[in-house]
């Protein structure tokens, strides 16, 4: 039976977490690699246009093996050749497929849980012009509020946020529908963080909702 990412991210409702196990033995669980870059990555990317050069410094999070990430240092560094981004992941081994695939001078790969920025910060303040959350949702669910309040430490004001995140039909998810369970709920918890929606865009909303979002920090 081919292995199931599925036995090691979300199953029957809970979120398991274990991302170093699933990239081990599941390398290409999301079929990333089976699939090639797909129209809601290059949808999400329109959101940039006009503001590429503006960012300076990106951190991605939540990378996986860096098809996104290609995707998007193509589209800064059209505009800004210099721009200079790190690259991360929460399991080892996506991020060392990750560097293979991306290997640039001007990037950096670190295994990173974000999650752990709220309790023990790593950069300094406004260290980033740009964060990108592609796909991870539904790994930072249990710690959302926080984690997205250390996250906008890292932006100046007028910083950006790009959100690219699928949310399924009504009755198809199990694990989070509570708390997020659609664009309304994740932009709810974007405000008290100090970060403000400029523009959205969306594909297939009827079977499998594609939503993508540009955010900045709010000045004080």
């Amino acid at each position: 039976m081919k292995p199931d990412c599925h036995d090691y991210f979300i199953k029957d409702g809970r979120h398991l977490g274990l991302y170093e196990e699933m990239y081990l033995i599941c390398p290409d669980p999301w079929r990333i690699e089976e699939l090639g870059p797909r129209l809601d990555m290059r949808a999400a990317l329109l959101l940039l246009n006009g503001r590429e050069k503006s960012v300076r410094r990106f951190l991605d999070i939540g990378a996986g093996l860096g098809l996104f990430t290609s995707l998007l240092t193509q589209c800064l560094w059209r505009s800004n050749p210099e721009a200079r981004g790190l690259v991360t992941d929460i399991a080892p081994s996506a991020v060392a497929r990750a560097q293979q695939r991306l290997a640039d001078p001007r990037l950096e790969f670190a295994a990173l849980d974000i999650r752990t920025l709220a309790d023990k910060p790593r950069f300094p303040p406004e260290n980033f012009d740009l964060l990108v959350l592609a796909q991870v949702l539904w790994g930072l669910l249990e710690d959302l509020p926080r984690t997205l309040a250390a996250l906008a430490d890292l932006l100046p004001a007028g910083g950006l946020m790009l959100i690219s995140q699928h949310f399924f039909p009504p009755g198809r998810q199990a694990y989070g529908a509570e708390t997020v369970a659609g664009p309304e709920e994740l932009i709810s918890f974007l405000k008290p963080a100090g970060l403000e929606i400029l523009e959205t865009i969306e594909c297939n909303r009827a079977v499998n909702h594609h939503w993508a979002a540009l955010a900045h920090k709010k000045a004080l």
